[in-house]
């Protein structure tokens, strides 16, 4: 029994050891990190959530407070969603009221 659990150990692990490791690579214009393996390249993330590139970080950070969501805004959105709601209502009893739905 020990030995037809080692023999399928070993098997299942043969698939894991089979497979490249991925190497970093930097690209030298950008300065973004990527993982290659094999021809494949993907892009490497930091933990935030960010690609790992120098400039990600300024990127993302809107400038003088554009770009943020205001309180405003959320109300705005809201606003639609509720009217789009009472609309699709109406228009659901309006079928019921003629009988296709």
């Amino acid at each position: 029994m020990r030995t037809v659990i080692l023999i399928a150990s070993i098997l299942s692990t043969a698939s894991v050891m089979a497979q490249d490791t991925p190497a970093l690579w930097r690209d030298p214009d950008g300065g973004c990190t990527y993982f290659r393996l094999g021809d494949t390249l993907s892009l490497r993330y930091q933990r935030d959530g960010l690609p790992d590139c120098p400039d990600a970080r300024r990127e993302a950070t809107p400038a003088n407070g554009q770009g943020a969501v205001t309180r405003d805004d959320v109300r705005d959105v809201t606003r639609a969603i509720e009217g789009l709601t009472r609309k699709l209502d109406d228009l659901r009893r309006e079928y019921e009221r003629r009988g296709r739905f």
